[in-house]
């Protein structure tokens, strides 16, 4: 995690990821706009919080520029950021998290025929669950949340002081408009991590091809075990690391490795509680492991289920519907993940599901949930937003607005999981739904 989080905070200090949201928002036609906003937004997670308050007011931006409603775009960006948190189109620090705490529970599993997790375990249903969830958010906005704004009374230009424009991020202190256009300089900046993007990718392509490549494993190939798919994290760092600096270094926000320095020390700095939750966290697995608590209600939890007959998707049902329960009180996705991976992983191994698949049916429970509970403390921050368009909303208007994503989401992804499960479908390289 920590890796993959310093070259984040290079990626994201330097303004290339969110010069990168602005082009994509920037370059969609307006009925478009809804479904780059869904699919963006899913994808945002790759900026780990920072995406809850980036993504939804450049959503309304560009709403209101393109003639739509802002607030729908406003709504609908915070609802895929936050019921989409846990997939993306690219691996984030979140896969490598997730797989960290599901490899600290299978070593406490004596079977070692299990096939190794890391932050691609779960990169092919990540791909398709960002599409399928973020076409559907787009269609939910588009379809359902705008035309009800519409309904309402919208916002007129004498409605909004300049202030509280400039506060809300769609007017500077002047009062001048603004838009998701980059500055030429930004927009260079991206044509050169561009081009950056495509060098490193061929010359990791000519070291992972080379017939007699170190990254091969015995057998000269990939899968299952091989050093390529143990080196993820250092491929997802070297990305980010090197599109951060190219950028920062093409419109001026790196000048030099003190500033690459101080923006990994400011990833580090929002990363603590995450060390503290790790420590914690790492405690409370290891008691686990140390006292047997986990096996004996793994075993007999395994064995309840078979002799009540509840085995195969069912069971797996009821697993992602407990988290989803859950999540609406534990919104920490690490935290969870932690308390649920001691007892299910092994119990569930023991009814023959690969760890890498109840890793990625957890990611479908702790999902939709979560952008309708009130311990979300973005949930505030959203609110904030949503009062400078609307100054007497309050917290039951923001829920009952976000309500709509919740079943939808939830539904879609299930049968999304269910087509994983029923075609035994690899969830990412060397990862099956079932151990052997």
């Amino acid at each position: 995690v920590l890796p993959i989080m310093l070259a984040v905070g290079v990626a994201e200090r330097s303004g290339m990821l969110s010069a990168l949201i602005r082009k994509l928002f920037g370059s969609a036609k307006p009925w478009l706009l809804p479904y780059a906003v869904g699919v963006i937004g899913v994808t945002a997670s790759v900026m780990a919080d920072a995406a809850f308050v980036i993504v939804p007011p450049l959503a309304a931006m560009v709403f209101k520029a393109a003639g739509r409603h802002p607030v729908a775009g406003l709504i609908g960006g915070f609802a895929a950021v936050g019921a989409g948190y846990s997939t993306a189109l690219v691996p984030t620090s979140l896969d490598a998290l997730f797989a960290g705490i599901t490899t600290a529970v299978m070593e406490t599993l004596p079977n070692t025929e299990f096939a190794p997790v890391n932050a691609m375990s779960n990169y092919y249903f990540n791909v398709a669950s960002s599409i399928v969830l973020g076409v559907l958010a787009g269609f939910i906005i588009d379809k359902v949340i705008e035309p009800r704004m519409w309904q309402q009374e919208v916002p007129t230009e004498e409605d909004i002081d300049p202030e509280d424009a400039a506060e809300r991020g769609d007017r500077d202190e002047n009062g001048e408009e603004l838009t998701a256009e980059l500055r030429p300089a930004e927009s260079k900046g991206l044509i050169w991590s561009g081009v950056a993007t495509v060098i490193l990718t061929a010359i990791i392509l000519f070291a992972v091809l080379l017939p007699e490549s170190p990254w091969r494993n015995e057998e000269g190939g990939f899968l299952p075990k091989s050093p390529l798919l143990n080196s993820i994290v250092f491929i997802v760092f070297a990305y980010f690391l090197v599109l951060g600096v190219v950028y920062g270094k093409v419109v001026g926000t790196v000048k030099g490795i003190t500033d690459v320095v101080n923006m990994m020390i400011g990833a580090l700095k929002d990363m603590m509680s995450f060390l503290i939750l790790a420590f914690i966290l790492g405690q409370f697995v290891a008691l686990f492991a140390w006292t047997g608590i986990g096996t004996f209600t793994a075993v007999k939890g395994a064995a309840f289920l078979e002799s009540i007959g509840l085995t195969g998707f069912p069971a797996i049902f009821a697993f992602i519907a407990l988290a989803s329960c859950l999540n609406l009180l534990i919104i920490s996705g690490s935290s969870m993940w932690t308390l649920m991976a001691a007892v299910f992983v092994p119990m569930f191994a023991l009814l023959g599901y690969e760890p890498a698949f109840i890793q990625g049916a957890f990611r479908v429970g702790d999902s939709a949930t979560q952008i309708i509970t009130p311990l979300n403390p973005y949930m505030i921050v959203m609110l904030g937003f949503l009062q400078r368009y609307e100054r007497e909303a309050g917290l039951g208007t923001l829920m009952s607005r976000l309500v709509p994503f919740v079943i939808p989401f939830f539904t879609a992804w299930a049968i999304l999981l269910a087509i994983w499960f029923y075609v035994d479908l690899p969830l990412g390289p060397g990862n099956n739904v079932m151990i052997g």
